[in-house]
């Protein structure tokens, strides 16, 4: 999961584009879930993961969190 998070980065230029969904609620199996991450709670192992990649703290609050109450502020405000 780290590395497509990776990947949009790259393509992106920056953290600003990228989130993280909670498709591990049961809407799938197993088979569409990221190999590293069993259950929804696993979702908190991923800050730590993004810092041992190198992803600067602002990434990491933006992919966690940011992105999308910055997304969401922009469409109620209009």
């Amino acid at each position: 999961m780290d590395s497509n998070i990776d990947h949009v980065c790259q393509l992106a230029g920056d953290s600003r584009h990228v989130g993280v969904g909670s498709d591990l609620d049961g809407a799938f199996g197993t088979e569409q879930r990221p190999y590293d991450l069993d259950t929804i709670a696993d979702i908190q192992k991923l800050p730590a993961i993004l810092k041992k990649r190198g992803h600067p703290e602002y990434d990491v609050t933006n992919i966690m969190h940011g992105n999308f109450i910055r997304f969401l502020g922009n469409y109620f405000d209009h």
